[in-house]
């Protein structure tokens, strides 16, 4: 989320971490499946990354 760079990068509350964590695990895996052409379970990871896109803008914005 480019846009929301600066603003997303002065939040550090723990829930924010964690969704960014978590954030960065399903990029992780949706990376792996691509590599083995699991183009079903990247594509349902993707949808997981969106939720926790939303999730953070959310957290950042409440703060």
């Amino acid at each position: 989320m480019p846009a929301w760079r600066v603003e997303l990068q002065r939040v550090t509350t723990p829930e924010f971490l964690e969704v960014c964590e978590a954030y960065e695990l399903v990029w992780d895996a949706i990376m792996a499946f691509e590599r083995i052409d699991a183009t079903d379970q990247a594509a349902e990871f993707r949808e997981l990354a969106d939720f926790l896109e939303v999730e953070a803008l959310s957290i950042a914005l409440q703060h």
